[in-house]
């Protein structure tokens, strides 16, 4: 059976296949894979076109055109095969060398060239003497002859096999290299080398010499190809599929191939005049059953190789089901799974301290694995001073091995996956970072649905820890009150009680705008004086005692304008403030807050001399949920501060120094002619003096609502402004009171029974198009805004301000 085969044939194809190979490894090495200096690949492009050579010499032997032409021809042909056959291997030699070379640029050790030389020089003068390796061919059939050696043939393949030695001992050598993936790659080249040397040595050598029996000469040639192809993917690719699961699937394939082929490979050699009924038959039945019986050799194979009925890539693909119930656990599973440190597996949000990260993650499939960049950037000097340099640097720095994307919305990355190097030092191999791929893709929506729910979490953590200033302060200025006897003494705590429960009201507007997911409007965002702001939220931040708040040292000298929301930015100083005093654990801790102007950026510099932050954990600081020895922390605080200075077209930073000092630098863009620019610090004390400068006589304001505290709040604050009030409790009393009264202004809840605002609207602005309503919305979506704002002339946010009323007053009225 196996003299049958039309060897011819199958080495003419392998040939074209080796050149195609050849061809895509070229256009591969120079368009898409320059990240290695390809010089270093040129030996193997020597290596694999010697190769080609001396299967189309095979394949002169195998086909007809051995009976064609002369037995002259024939011994050219035989020595070119010896002289291709050698060159290949002082070629794959010459890579070798390269490879494992400890010169500047890989460069080739001066006596391996020479010995290159000699050895070619010597190969070249015994195969182009006369019957010095080959005296003769003799020819019966195609397929069948005998080559008969010269005296230096033997001293000829032992020259060969000097190279072969040296090449066995430069990929040895990358076993003990210092770069991992060299050790993987030196696997497969060893792999590779090993096969196609012993079956060259069986069969060309020991059988024909000892036997003279030349038959399966044509077998070298054919398993050429494993090491052309195995060694041309361990240069091209530099994330391999491990050798375990190559042989799974290698197994797993051709167990099940053999399971259709052996009947019908019997079937034929008894009876091959229905070939075409044989083939016909076997092609329906594999059809059929081939996913059946190949799940079967799977198992099998994965019990062979594995010793478990699952393959470690098929847990991993498992694990998509677990995201949906808890990440932790899943993730848990998964450093299981890879061997590695379960608390430094980690999901973290996108934020300024992965920015280097971002540019190469660009696409679902892309990775940046540590042992790979190592790989590049040693074979590749030159990359010393790029970017990925800076990369690999930033990588080795935070310990990490392996940095995948995960994508929300608008195909933006929304976290990272980040993993340490495995316990056992090995590298991630191709099916285990495609398989985590697989599964990020598919659990990104449950990892963002759960970043949300923790938030919301948080949130509601959150309310009752910030609400405890303003409320603080509330309660000191109203009992206060009833300690002085003095009216003007009264009327300040009255004022400052009343900014307080402003300041709750804002924070509530903060935390509401944070739970529905919204970012923060630039209308929202006002110019002050820094220096102002800065001073007036540490006189309203509630110290535990005056002792701490003497140890609080400000040097606001160089003011400038800042565009922010106030109230966001007193969020921000409080938090700085309140984590400095926590972490406070000697009487000498203090806290200072400088001002530097600056040409793009002005900052302002918050410094504690606390007791400094681990540099392990530094960089993870503005992570979500991210808590250090803090009982009762939300881990909201730095991230929601990063998000805010981002709003504000600035940013924040941390420098520290542990068991010496934190320091946080808060960047704001310089605002160009600063003088030029309204300055809204003194807003707040303008509540009380705005309501003597509105006089609207014979106005009639209509208020509606269905809670009577906020009819009569509202009343409150125009009450001293000669306006005529009517109220009503829901949009179809509202109507009424439109039918019967002449109204100038209308406040509008929009959610309350019987009718709601959005309807009402609907039609007073029907009948009476020209009266101005404005909205009252409490928690509307973003949905409900639009709708109000395409019906209604404005809105103002529960809780009312008085100041955001009084300016509602002045513009309709």
């Amino acid at each position: 059976m196996l003299i049958g085969l039309p060897k011819d044939n199958l080495l003419l194809f392998i040939s074209a296949f080796i050149l195609l190979w050849v061809a895509f490894f070229i256009r591969s090495l120079f368009k898409d894979r320059m990240e290695v200096d390809p010089k270093i690949y040129y030996p193997y492009i020597g290596y694999t076109f010697f190769i080609i050579i001396w299967i189309l010499t095979n394949f002169y032997f195998q086909s007809n055109l051995l009976l064609y032409f002369s037995e002259d021809i024939a011994i050219v042909m035989a020595i070119t095969a010896n002289l291709a056959s050698y060159f290949a291997f002082a070629f794959a030699f010459l890579f070798s060398c390269r490879l494992t070379s400890t010169r500047k640029n890989k460069k080739i050790e001066p006596w391996q060239m020479v010995l290159f030389y000699i050895e070619s020089i010597f190969a070249l003068s015994i195969n182009l003497t006369p019957n010095l390796t080959v005296t003769g061919v003799t020819i019966v059939e195609k397929g069948n002859f005998t080559i008969h050696f010269g005296p230096f043939a033997s001293i000829f393949f032992i020259n060969a096999f000097v190279f072969i030695s040296l090449i066995i001992v430069n990929f040895l050598k990358l076993r003990k290299s210092k770069l991992k993936l060299n050790k993987v790659k030196s696997v497969y080249l060893l792999i590779g080398i090993l096969i196609f040397m012993s079956s060259t040595i069986i069969s060309q050598i020991i059988i024909p010499m000892i036997w003279h029996d030349f038959s399966f000469a044509w077998v070298p040639p054919v398993l050429s190809v494993t090491e052309a192809v195995l060694m041309g993917y361990t240069l091209l690719y530099h994330r391999l599929y491990s050798f375990r699961y190559i042989s799974y699937w290698l197994t797993s394939y051709t167990s099940n191939m053999m399971i259709y082929l052996f009947p019908v490979i019997i079937l034929y050699t008894h009876n091959d005049n229905n070939l075409l009924y044989i083939s016909s038959l076997t092609i329906i039945i594999t059809g059929v059953f081939w996913d059946k019986t190949l799940n079967k050799t799977k198992l099998v194979s994965s019990l062979l190789i594995y010793r478990d009925k699952k393959t470690p890539v098929e847990k991993i693909y498992a694990i998509a089901d677990e995201f949906k119930y808890s990440s932790n656990e899943a993730m848990s599973t998964l450093a299981s799974l890879l061997d590695t440190p379960q608390e430094e597996l980690l999901l973290v949000g996108k934020h300024a301290n992965y920015n280097i990260f971002i540019p190469h993650l660009n696409q679902s499939n892309s990775a940046l694995v540590k042992d790979e960049l190592d790989y590049q950037i040693h074979y590749a000097p030159e990359l010393n001073k790029s970017d990925l340099h800076a990369v690999q640097k930033e990588m080795d720095s935070k310990k990490t091995a392996l940095i995948l994307p995960i994508f929300g919305k608008n195909k933006l990355i929304s976290h990272l996956f980040l993993s340490p190097e495995k316990r056992n030092g090995s590298t991630f191999s191709n099916e285990e970072i495609t398989a985590i791929q697989w599964v990020l893709t598919k659990v990104q929506g449950y990892i963002e649905s759960e970043r949300k729910v923790k938030q919301s979490q948080a949130l509601a953590n959150s309310i009752a820890h910030e609400m405890r200033n303003p409320l603080s302060q509330l309660q000191y200025h109203f009992e206060r009150i009833g300690s002085h006897a003095n009216g003007k003494d009264i009327d300040i705590e009255l004022k400052q009680g009343k900014l307080a429960i402003q300041r709750g009201a804002q924070l509530i507007d903060i935390i509401l705008s944070e739970a529905r997911n919204s970012n923060i409007g630039h209308e929202h965002l006002n110019n002050y004086s820094v220096s102002s702001l800065t001073q007036q939220f540490i006189n309203e931040y509630a110290f535990e005692s005056d002792s701490i708040r003497k140890r609080i040292k400000i040097d606001l000298e160089q003011d400038f304008v800042i565009k922010v929301n106030d109230t966001l930015f007193g969020f921000i100083l409080f938090n700085l403030i309140r984590n400095a005093i926590h972490y406070f654990d000697h009487p000498d801790c203090t806290i200072s807050i400088k001002l530097n102007k600056g040409n793009t950026y002005n900052t302002l510099i918050f410094r504690d001399t606390g007791p400094g932050i681990d540099p392990n954990i530094l960089p993870n600081i503005f992570d979500d949920f991210f808590t250090h020895d803090k009982d009762g922390g939300s881990g909201l605080g730095l991230s929601y501060c990063l998000r805010v200075m981002n709003s504000f077209n600035g940013h924040i930073s941390c420098y520290s120094k542990h068991g010496d000092f934190t320091e946080f630098v808060l960047s704001f863009p310089t605002i160009k002619d600063e003088l030029n620019h309204t300055v809204n610090n003194e807003t707040i004390t303008r509540l009380d003096n705005d309501v003597e400068k509105i006089n609207l006589i014979h106005k009639t304001v209509l208020i509606v609502d269905d809670k009577k505290v906020q009819r009569m709040l509202i009343q409150t604050f125009i009450s001293r402004n000669n306006i005529h009030i009517l109220q009503a409790e829901n949009g179809a009393k509202a109507i009424e009171v439109m039918n019967n009264n002449d109204v100038d202004l209308i406040f509008m809840d929009s959610r309350m029974p019987v009718m709601n605002g959005i309807d009402a609207a609907k039609q007073i602005k029907h009948t009476h198009p020209s009266i101005p309503i404005i909205a009252l919305t409490g928690e509307s979506g973003d949905d409900e805004v639009m709708e109000i704002t395409a019906i209604m002339d404005g809105y103002l946010t529960k809780p009312i301000s008085k100041l955001k009323l009084l300016e509602s007053l002045d513009q309709w009225l």
